[in-house]
């Protein structure tokens, strides 16, 4: 963002070991794309290597599929504008672009958020122990219809859409913006017509307190739902870290752990825009969320 963005490792420019994660956490997560989370914590490989290695295991199970299913639709009660893309996005190819895109973000969001909150959890030495077997696992592998993923690079945007990406930014208090609006970006005057309806809920009580309450409900989550261990924590780190460095990656997961519940909220009230328009993949069939 002007030269002052989180620094992030895309996946064009990993090496070595990241290289490596990065396709893993594909083939677990089962999504064509990695991650903002994965993509800043890149900057120290070996934190990221250790910690994804350890959340691996409980992002096959069952049990955290389920509990990922849990966050995955929030009770927004506040009414959602339709937004009537027939209009401008009548190529039948193109709507499905847009609604794969909202269902792949949609998918991963709830899985990045309990990551998130059991790495932050176990750096607070709140470390995640057990207390359920689990032997059912799911089928890791990218669904079918996922499609590949094209990320908005703020300066390089057109200056419409540049202008809203800043203005996303400027409404979270943050510095960069999350994948899921820079692959919306990429589809010429999509986020500009959602955007300002989206803008408003965000402001409001509800969203506040849905977001929050999505971020006490992971913390329960993996220490009740996650059977296997996540045990590093900051003295793990000092052995290959400086406290600055330190300091970074604790923020950073901070970061994400909190900025994950609101954008579950704004995904889920982008699906409920598209709606009208037989955007209706919660309940279809062959929605990535049914596979």
């Amino acid at each position: 963002m002007n030269g002052y963005g989180i620094p992030e490792i895309f996946e064009s420019e990993a090496e070595g070991i990241i290289k490596d994660v990065y396709k893993d956490i594909q083939y677990v997560l089962k999504v064509p794309i990695v991650n903002f989370i994965f993509r800043a914590l890149a900057n120290y490989p070996e934190f990221l290597s250790d910690a994804w290695f350890q959340v691996r295991p409980n992002m096959l199970t069952a049990r955290i599929e389920v509990a990922a299913e849990t966050l995955r639709y929030p009770d927004i009660l506040v009414p959602v504008p339709a937004f009537h893309s027939n209009t401008a996005f009548n190529l039948y190819t193109q709507q499905h672009y847009i609604k794969n895109i909202v269902a792949t973000f949609q998918y991963v969001n709830p899985k990045l958020l309990l990551i998130a909150s059991a790495w932050s959890e176990s750096l607070s030495n709140r470390p995640i122990e057990p207390k359920i077997i689990s032997n059912e696992f799911i089928q890791p592998g990218l669904f079918d219809q996922m499609p590949k993923i094209e990320l908005e690079h703020i300066p390089k945007a057109a200056p419409s859409v540049r202008n809203v990406l800043l203005d996303i930014a400027k409404e979270h208090h943050s510095f960069d913006v999350a994948s899921d609006y820079r692959a919306l970006a990429t589809i010429p005057g999509l986020l500009e017509k959602v955007w300002p309806a989206l803008k408003t809920f965000i402001g409001t009580e509800e969203y506040t307190l849905l977001q929050n309450r999505l971020l006490k409900k992971s913390i329960m989550l993996v220490h009740q739902e996650m059977p296997f261990p996540i045990s590093f924590n900051r003295k793990r780190l000092e052995s290959k870290y400086s406290s600055a460095h330190i300091a970074g990656i604790m923020s950073l997961v901070s970061y994400f752990q909190n900025f994950l519940p609101g954008l579950i909220l704004e995904i889920e009230f982008i699906r409920r825009m598209l709606n009208p328009l037989d955007y209706h993949f919660k309940d279809d069939p062959h929605s990535l969320t049914q596979l």
